[in-house]
């Protein structure tokens, strides 16, 4: 699934915290970053001004059950 174009990102990653499994965003690169991962999230984050990579980028979780959590995030 991909992020919405504008969602608030810092809210996004809140909702991460609540994820029972793994998720991670995947760029139309190949890179893959773990968002539990503060690293992670600091370069994710860094994406906004690159929106073209930030939206264009997969989200992926383990547990089907965490898209509930980040459905309000995602298209």
């Amino acid at each position: 699934m991909r992020l919405k174009e504008n969602c608030d990102l810092e809210d996004f990653l809140n909702k991460v915290k609540e994820c029972r499994s793994k998720v991670t965003f995947r760029t139309s690169e190949g890179d893959i970053l773990a968002m539990q991962s503060t690293l992670c999230q600091l370069i994710f984050v860094s994406l906004q001004h690159q929106p073209e990579l930030l939206y264009s980028g997969e989200i992926c979780c383990e547990d089907i059950s965490d898209h509930e959590i980040l459905k309000d995030y995602l298209i």
